[in-house]
């Protein structure tokens, strides 16, 4: 089972904000993404990291990446 939880880390120990539907004792994997440092450039769809990438791949394209390339493909 995978669930997000968000928590306060307060006095060495993870807090959740809401309660979780967990036996006592249960082991659990925490995966820490402290929010504060999520920056304003955020890339739902990846473009900006694929842009970055042009040129540093063996074989891979040397121009911009066409982000319309359904509109090229399908419209006649």
């Amino acid at each position: 089972m995978t669930t997000a939880v968000d928590a306060i880390y307060e006095d060495g120990v993870f807090k959740p904000e809401k309660p979780l539907d967990l036996k006592e004792k249960t082991k659990v994997r925490l995966v820490i993404e402290d929010e504060a440092a999520v920056t304003t450039d955020h890339d739902p769809t990846g473009w900006k990291a694929v842009d970055e990438l042009v040129g540093f791949i063996k074989d891979g394209p040397n121009e911009p990446v066409g982000r319309d390339h359904d509109k090229y493909l399908y419209d006649k």
